[in-house]
């Protein structure tokens, strides 16, 4: 059964890295960078999930992850010599949370009101919101950033807020940070599903697809649809949660939670196997080589 498992899992790590590993090529990231990358994960999740907090030994971090004892120390020294993690990709959301729910910012009924740059007349302003909510970051470079990203708008020095979600730029530092800690999220969720102890015991994780695929047009229509409504429903439950704060109990720990919706589209044959793709392409297998390569085929395809 175990290695019946193992199996299943290496397969759908295959799968789930199809389109990062298309993304690390396409941003010219080698196979030897993301190695090394994968060796610090090994180790901190070694160290973080299958040892006693107070002692770290090489040899057992080496024997459960497969590493040499040499990579790890490696990798130890590497983390020890590196700087603490900063999540500033959620700074402007947490901004225009803040602008959507603290009362200083809002008006009847909850709905954000327009801000001055400078607060006047004991009234808060656009400065006081980012101090509250995005720590040192400059009130002006934030308010560059929301209008650029089509949140915000100034005009005649008052800002008004137009959208409740930012849109980071592409290829953006923010945007990059933020698809480590989505899929962070994403596979959380779906580990946790799998080691769940019993019917009914994980958390939500459903999906809804077309059975048969769309075409272009009904996909485009379909994208309109889910950014309209599924907007709404993410503002329907970040609004639940800002009601519930006093709920939360003070002597207990927080834990961070929400939800994530994603629209993916996927063609035909971006899910189709490697050894199908290969025999597409007329590669057979040579038994003389140590190592084929794909040349001249029948179907007049050439791949080096």
């Amino acid at each position: 059964m175990e290695t019946r498992v193992k199996t299943y899992l290496l397969d759908a790590i295959r799968m789930m890295m199809k389109p990062l590993v298309r993304l690390l090529i396409n941003q010219g990231v080698s196979h030897q960078e993301f190695s090394e990358a994968l060796k610090d994960v090994y180790v901190e999740a070694a160290v973080r999930h299958f040892n006693l907090p107070d002692r770290i030994h090489q040899s057992g971090i080496a024997i459960k992850t497969g590493l040499t004892r040499k990579e790890v120390r490696r990798v130890l020294d590497r983390a020890l010599a590196s700087e603490e993690d900063q999540k500033v990709s959620s700074r402007p959301e947490r901004v225009l949370a803040g602008w959507h729910n603290d009362p200083r910012f809002t008006g009847p009924y909850g709905v954000p009101v327009d801000l001055k740059y400078e607060g006047e007349f004991g009234k808060a302003g656009f400065v006081d919101l980012v101090k509250t909510y995005s720590g040192d970051m400059s009130p002006k470079a934030m308010l560059q950033e929301l209008v650029r990203g089509g949140s915000a708008s100034e005009t005649e020095g008052v800002i008004k807020v137009l959208r409740r979600d930012f849109e980071p730029g592409a290829l953006s530092n923010d945007l990059i940070v933020r698809l480590g800690e989505i899929g962070h999220k994403f596979f959380s969720t779906a580990a946790a599903n799998i080691e769940k102890t019993g019917q009914g015991s994980g958390y939500f994780d459903r999906l809804v697809y077309a059975e048969r695929g769309c075409t272009e047009n009904v996909i485009v229509d379909f994208d309109v649809f889910v950014k309209k409504h599924g907007q709404q429903f993410l503002e329907e439950l970040d609004t639940w949660i800002a009601a519930h704060e006093t709920d939360n109990d003070p002597e207990k720990e927080r834990k961070d939670t929400g939800v994530y919706m994603v629209h993916y589209v996927e063609t035909g044959d971006e899910k189709l196997s490697f050894s199908s793709l290969l025999k597409e392409y007329g590669f057979k297998e040579d038994p003389d080589e140590s190592e084929g390569e794909l040349g001249e085929v029948d179907n007049g395809k050439k791949v080096k």
